[in-house]
């Protein structure tokens, strides 16, 4: 007999379901806490069950939040739960999928799918037969139910699905020729699960696919004119997702293919349209495929521009008013924030770089930040712009001759919706055709300076984007005096721009700003004063949003100018306003994260110039550190706290890092304040929980090593302790190692022998093999080689003996770094160890002769090194040394000789 409520208690619990959505706050918490008294009750699953397939005269809000109230029990106690409550609880909703309430069966089906995967499919072997057989069913209701759930699990159990069941059977198997007889269906919701749910598999590349792969093809192609907006999209995302998979299955009826996407590209459904898009873009991004493009780029571009046209949709869904810049943003318009600790990379110079993120795999590129901000928001427009932007870069110029047709017609346009999308196409071919492009810059450059100030918001906004893309050529570009004519108005545009009575034109045109000055870089000097005195306006001006990237601004400014920056006459008109918001400005505030940055930019640019601001900044930043880490160890053993964001750990370390680097020994008075606590806290932050964090603290580290290394060898040791596991064979966490690896060549060179003695041997365990994995990512295996050269450096007698095993990859991996001050003491260091050690280098003498040549301009110490280092080498071999050198190419023989004496 199935289990039956107390009707009391049911009636209690159909109350509060019903209150639920009720306004009122007070309402709202005193049913919260009512429910979770409720929830304690043994059978509260079961009511809530009740609720959802029984009580059929209650309204469908109220068994939807049942429902739901039941997903989010069973997913929070699942290992709590006993199994017959839970077999139960899939075979009653199950029975109920029939419901004719499309939310109800919906909300069903969301419960079955959560227990199948939170139990795994192999644990439920009755559930996949008992769907598959329902959907032969002759209720409609029964069948859209049961299809709802296997889509869901389908989604949740995808892996789990590949693998062989008890009897050795694949469930996928078994349901994918089963999906593939609903692609015909009658009705267009089936057809939609049927088409959507097969090509998952296909974008996962499954195994139990392939076999039916060309059974999918085809089945899919005679849904290519489907009469319902759904299910087309469906037959667009799985065309997609051949391409990305299965492109083989596609190239020989490619040009039939291309035929439809290019039809359906042009679909007066906007979505349809914006679906079919997608195809040009991951087809542009297959190198393999994008050639067999080529021959119909003349249609293909021409409906990418068309694409690009505001429709009356777009519009209306636009906040259009030109006039709001004294609107105050709400913080829902505020995008969050994501600080990138910093990674010390040989490439850029100093331990200040931005990495990618743990792991390498996932690192963004900031040059794509432009592209990755205009292109948000995704529609046919944006779509067709992307595809635009990487066609380009696949063929080149290639595609200016479909292009510039266009492209002058749309910009000649009278209909502001058609010039503005020529703009946009114009910003999106930049980067891909830009010599072609050159010829036709002088004309056009001065146009898009123009319309900077055209009547329409929308065009003033796009036309600041893509004329920033063409920064470099107004910089670097071949025609006379290109700064004067070009670069110039184009930056006085953007200053002009930069003020304007729109939102949307001050956020595009600070962008823009940001992007030329980066382009720009020591080329802005000149420009200095203007440029401040126009950010010190903004800063009256722009609301919320629009401040962050105002200090964007100003940090990359810093950056590209640097000691330029330290005039006093510059210094007079930007820290005021920078020293007046980091006083007001809450801790949590989200301007917090922005302003740490460009403080940071500011304070490496200043220089010494910073001292006089660098207290109060640095007490504030030592005391976020400590406040944020005392609040997430609350949080950690009171659920009731909330845990503070840790990005403001991150970003205040890097501004310390900053201080410390631009004050340099001067700093130390500030690092032994209250007892060092800057240290302890950076020990703390070494051993913390998030990968930034201890990136930021090793960072800090080597900074603090290389600026007060007195007032951090007293805990050397237990620094040491925390250190040496960091560095990690396997490099799991990438960027702490790779500064972990950094910082400890720092506290090498500064420590000395005595001093780091006690520590080689552990730390050439694991740098050595980092080293000579060549799987290891190329800044870390370049960090893990200049370390151990200055280990060698400071204890030779420790290291030298070891030199044969690490010398070959030693050599190879520091021959391309670029000349520095940190190489020059690595390759010091492997010169004291042949000295010590002349037969270890033996089997890497070429490589090494190779690394040596590369140097541009080794200082003075360096040479003198070299040419003893060579002397000392041709006497060892003697008679042999002609044979030796003899096996360089000509060239680098050549060099050896010339440059080393040798």
């Amino acid at each position: 007999m199935d289990w039956q409520p107390e009707p009391e208690s049911l009636q209690q619990l159909i109350q509060l379901l019903n209150s639920t959505n009720m306004a009122d706050n007070a309402i709202q918490q005193q049913n919260n806490q009512r429910l979770e008294q409720l929830s304690q009750v043994p059978d509260f699953i079961n009511y809530l069950l009740y609720v959802l397939v029984c009580m059929k005269d209650e309204s469908s809000l109220v068994r939807t939040v049942a429902g739901l109230l039941l997903k989010n029990k069973v997913r929070q106690d699942f290992k709590q739960i006993p199994r017959t409550v839970l077999e139960y609880v899939v075979s009653k909703s199950i029975d109920g999928i029939g419901d004719p309430i499309t939310m109800v069966r919906h909300t069903l089906g969301t419960v079955v799918a959560t227990v199948v995967a939170l139990g795994k499919v192999s644990s439920w072997p009755d559930v996949l037969p008992r769907l598959l057989q329902l959907l032969d069913s002759g209720d409609y209701t029964v069948v859209e139910g049961s299809w709802d759930i296997l889509h869901k699990i389908c989604e949740e159990c995808d892996q789990e699905l590949e693998e062989p069941l008890a009897d050795g059977t694949r469930p996928l198997s078994v349901m994918i020729p089963k999906f593939l007889t609903f692609f015909g269906a009658e009705s267009p919701v089936l057809r939609e699960y049927a088409i959507s749910t097969t090509t998952l598999f296909v974008t996962l590349r499954s195994e139990s696919m392939q076999p039916m792969m060309d059974t999918f093809v085809v089945e899919l192609f005679k849904r290519a004119n489907d009469e319902n907006a759904e299910v087309l999209k469906s037959v667009c995302k799985a065309v997609v997702a051949l391409v990305d998979s299965r492109p083989d299955k596609l190239m020989p009826e490619l040009e039939n293919v291309v035929n439809y996407m290019i039809h359906t590209t042009q679909h007066s459904d906007p979505d349809i349209a914006m679906e079919a898009c997608e195809f040009w873009l991951s087809f542009c991004e297959q190198k393999e495929l994008v050639e067999s493009l080529k021959p119909f780029l003349n249609r293909v571009v021409p409906t990418l521009m068309r694409g690009m046209v505001y429709s009356e949709e777009d519009l209306l869904m636009l906040d259009n008013d030109d006039n709001d810049a004294v609107v105050p943003d709400s913080d829902q318009d505020i995008r969050p924030r994501h600080h990138r600790a910093r990674t010390h990379d040989q490439h850029q110079g100093d331990a200040g770089s931005d990495g990618e993120s743990d792991g390498g795999d996932d690192s963004d590129d900031d040059s794509d930040d432009d592209l990755d901000d205009y292109y948000a928001e995704w529609s046919l427009r944006k779509c067709s712009a992307a595809s635009l932007d990487v066609m380009s870069t696949a063929f080149g110029d290639q595609i200016l001759d479909f292009v510039l047709p266009v492209l002058r017609e749309e910009l000649a346009s009278d209909d502001w919706r058609v010039k503005e999308a020529g703009v946009l196409a114009l910003g999106a071919i930049a980067d891909g055709c830009m010599s072609g492009m050159g010829p036709h810059m002088p004309s056009l450059l001065p146009y898009l300076v123009q319309w900077f100030k055209h009547e329409k918001a929308l065009v003033r906004s796009i036309a600041c984007w893509s004329a920033s893309r063409y920064g470099k050529w107004a910089i670097y570009g071949a025609e006379p005096n290109t700064v004067k004519v070009y670069f110039e108005p184009l930056l006085a545009g953007l200053l002009e721009a930069m003020m304007d009575t729109s939102k949307r034109v001050q956020e595009a045109a600070c962008s823009a700003f940001a992007t030329i000055e980066e382009d720009a870089g020591p080329y802005m000097a000149p420009y200095i004063q203007p440029v401040l005195e126009t950010l010190a306006r903004a800063f009256g001006l722009y609301q919320r949003k629009n401040l962050i990237i105002l200090y964007d601004a100003v940090g990359t400014l810093a950056e590209a100018v640097g000691p330029e920056l330290n005039q006093p006459q510059y210094v007079q008109l930007l820290m005021p306003t920078i020293l007046e918001r980091w006083e007001n400005l809450q801790t949590y505030d989200q301007h917090m994260f922005p302003l740490f940055e460009c403080l940071s930019a500011i304070a490496l640019a200043l220089g010494s110039g910073f001292k006089p601001y660098a207290q109060p900044i640095y007490e504030r930043s030592v005391q976020i550190v400590g406040e944020t880490l005392q609040m997430c160890q609350q949080a950690s053993q009171d659920p009731s706290i909330d845990a503070p964001n840790k990005d403001l750990v991150i970003v205040a370390l890097d501004l310390i890092s900053s201080i410390v680097q631009a004050l340099g020994e001067e700093s130390q008075g500030l690092i032994a304040q209250h007892n060092c606590v800057a240290l302890q806290l950076v020990g703390m932050c070494m051993v913390d929980a998030e990968t930034d964090v201890r990136q930021s603290a090793f960072a800090l580290l080597g900074d603090l090593a290389m600026h007060c290394f007195a007032l951090i060898q007293p805990q050397l040791g237990e620094i040491m302790q925390q250190l040496v596991p960091q560095i990690d064979y396997n490099y799991q966490h990438l960027n702490v190692c790779n500064n972990a690896a950094w910082s400890a060549g720092e506290l090498a060179l500064k420590g000395g022998d005595e001093v780091i003695k006690p520590y080689v041997t552990p730390l050439l365990e694991r740098l050595v093999p980092l080293l000579n994995n060549e799987n290891t990512p190329l800044t870390l295996a370049e960090n893990a080689a200049i370390t151990i050269g200055r280990l060698g450096l400071v204890s030779p007698s420790v290291v030298a003996p070891n030199l044969e095993a690490f010398a070959q990859r030693w050599c190879v991996v520091l021959s391309s770094v670029k000349d520095n001050d940190e190489k020059s003491s690595a390759f010091q260091g492997m010169m004291t160890m042949i000295s010590a050690n002349p037969h270890g280098i033996s089997k890497a003498f070429l490589l090494f002769c190779q690394a040596a040549v590369n140097w541009q301009t080794p200082d003075a110490r360096l040479m003198e090194m070299f040419v003893q280092t060579f002397a000392g080498l041709k006497q060892m071999a003697g008679d042999e040394w002609e044979a030796s050198i003899g096996m360089l190419d000509p060239q680098s023989r050549q060099l050896v000789k010339e440059r080393f004496n040798a």
